[in-house]
């Protein structure tokens, strides 16, 4: 905020360097507090950060570039409570988070690639059983001309945008079930692998020490997976792909 040296009083320029205003409106009320926009917008994307590390303060504005702060009638008559915390975590859930243009292209980039990770990982092209690049993903939705909506959830909007670009390219979401026969010697550089990866549907330890997991994967993982176990087993783990199905 800037300071009339002349005057002694404040002036109406906002200077907040790297922080951020949440502006929020009810019942006629107006609401500012500031925020670090880049947590901010983490926890509405789902991240669990602590709200200290979000605001600067719990201070509520009516008008933050004049330094009024918000009387306790209006607080109570919009929020129905004195808590501040509940105050201004429904301020950052419901309101309007002012941030740069770049900052909003760099959020938008960041939904964009939590989309194309996704379809990636999840899709194959089913002419080829292989999964496609990034690129090719991110080219298609270029050129159906998809809507990203950097507030919506990446898979949420994958599998919309799915639709759309499968008129560009062939592609659809596919679930590989692979049986794996892991060696005694290898069982331990290879269970982490196996785990986390996807959905384990069987899993049974041999009387000569090895290891018999049938496990789920999205098709995009396929290839990664089969290359990592048979690179950790020198080749000698049995691998074979015994279903193939629609997401």
């Amino acid at each position: 905020m800037s300071f009339d040296k002349r005057s002694g009083e404040r002036g109406s320029r906002i200077d907040l360097g790297d922080l951020s205003l949440i502006r929020y409106k009810s019942k006629g009320n107006r609401f500012e507090i500031v925020v670090d926009p880049e947590k901010a917008w983490l926890y509405r994307q789902g991240e669990d950060i602590p709200l200290d590390d979000i605001v600067e303060g719990f201070t509520v504005f009516e008008n933050f570039s004049k330094g009024l702060k918000a009387s306790e009638h209006a607080l109570e008559d919009s929020f129905g409570t004195e808590d501040e915390k509940e105050i201004v975590k429904t301020i950052i859930d419901k309101g309007d988070l002012q941030i740069t243009q770049e900052m909003r292209k760099r959020f938008l980039q960041e939904k964009i690639d939590e989309i194309v990770d996704f379809l990636v990982k999840h899709t194959v092209n089913p002419k080829k059983r292989e999964p496609h690049t990034p690129a090719r993903i991110e080219k298609a939705m270029d050129e159906a001309k998809v809507r990203v909506d950097r507030n919506e959830p990446a898979k949420e909007q994958a599998l919309r945008i799915l639709k759309e670009i499968s008129t560009i390219i062939p592609i659809k979401m596919e679930i590989v079930t692979i049986e794996f026969n892991i060696p005694p010697n290898y069982t331990g550089k290879v269970y982490g692998s196996l785990h986390g990866v996807g959905e384990i549907l069987k899993e049974e330890w041999n009387n000569d020490g090895s290891l018999s997991v049938a496990i789920q994967v999205p098709a995009g993982l396929q290839a990664k997976l089969m290359e990592e176990i048979a690179d950790k087993t020198k080749g000698k783990a049995q691998i074979k792909i015994t279903n193939r199905s629609g997401a």
